[in-house]
């Protein structure tokens, strides 16, 4: 009776949370080894977030910025003082009732309203001076942990891509990122990472599967139900 009990109580459960990720969306995840396998996914670009070393928050550069797919159409920039080994928390979130785009590094917030249409999300980080790195990481995408990372390191080719796919038509992607060097500063975009928007069109989509947390706890469930009618085939 107590294991009927139990069961039920996990049924009632597992039905509920179900209902409460019913809009959830089973991101795809895919590394990308070139800018040239990149751009040829992308179709369009409805917007780029960028943050880079720049002057560190010096007058004659910036350091973040937020742009369509040409830079200067328009472009949104802010300073920003990076510093070697801190971690800067970040959040980059679309609203497609307003078409609201918000780019927020530490105390600086970058908004701006874009309207193309996009499928996936780009990740794209970069270190050329010898003992520079950046890395992304402590991803979070509609509050789901993607588990994965963006991180060039200059000894090791300097570029890495991480491709998000199936991504809806709003989205709240977080993180952190961080960036490392020895001696001299690099200067403008030679350490920097870009957040870009795409819509891939046509093309394949990426390998890399992240299930619905319904789905997730919908094979939990179903799993107990297994276990419990083994049991009850033994004992009858």
């Amino acid at each position: 009776m107590n294991g009927n009990k139990l069961l039920l109580g996990f049924l009632g459960g597992t039905i509920a949370l179900i209902a409460s990720s019913e809009s959830a969306i089973a991101f795809t995840l895919d590394r990308l080894s070139s800018d040239a396998e990149m751009n040829a996914l992308m179709q369009d670009i409805a917007f780029v977030a960028e943050g880079r070393i720049g002057d560190r928050s010096g007058a004659a550069t910036y350091e973040l910025d937020l742009h369509e797919a040409d830079p200067g159409f328009p472009q949104i920039t802010d300073q920003f003082n990076w510093q070697s080994g801190i971690t800067e928390a970040f959040e980059l979130s679309y609203n497609s009732n307003s078409n609201q785009v918000d780019f927020l590094i530490g105390d600086r917030l970058l908004s701006h309203a874009y309207s193309d249409p996009f499928s996936d999300i780009f990740i794209r980080t970069r270190a050329v001076n010898s003992g520079s790195s950046i890395l992304l990481n402590n991803l979070e995408l509609n509050g789901t942990n993607l588990g994965e990372k963006s991180h060039a390191i200059a000894a090791q080719g300097g570029l890495d891509i991480l491709q998000i796919g199936d991504i809806g038509e709003d989205f709240k992607l977080t993180g952190e990122v961080m960036m490392n060097w020895e001696k001299v500063p690099p200067t403008q975009s030679r350490l920097a990472f870009q957040i870009k928007i795409a819509d891939t069109g046509d093309t394949p989509p990426p390998k890399k599967d992240i299930p619905e947390p319904g789905l997730l706890i919908g094979l939990g469930f179903f799993s107990l139900l297994g276990l419990r009618s083994r049991r009850f085939c033994k004992e009858s």
